[in-house]
């Protein structure tokens, strides 16, 4: 009983120990883009014009093309209201949409 004892508190003071080493960086915002910046707008509207037009011309998978153009319009929405938006969530809607 003794040895479970000596494990399990030996355990518990490694995961305390270690627990810092798992954790994030400290101070350290994530990079969103805070201003309206015109030209990824214009990108971004270009892009969900696309998606339409592939939507509209009979393409095998219409609904995923109309949802990519959803998901830009409401990001575009989002940046000019000025809400934070994550780099990676632009360069995810600039992705041409994957029909699997």
């Amino acid at each position: 009983m003794k040895k479970l004892s000596t494990i399990m508190a030996a355990g518990a003071i490694a995961l305390t120990l270690s627990s810092s080493a798992f954790a994030g960086p400290v101070g350290v915002p994530r990079t969103y883009a805070t201003q309206v910046d015109p030209q990824a707008i214009s990108e971004l509207q270009q892009a969900s014009e696309a998606a339409q037009r592939e939507a509209r011309t009979g393409n095998k998978d219409n609904l995923a093309f109309g949802q990519k153009s959803y998901q830009i319009d409401s990001l575009i929405g989002r940046m000019q209201s000025g809400q934070p938006v994550d780099q990676a969530q632009i360069d995810n809607a600039l992705q041409p949409v994957r029909v699997w």
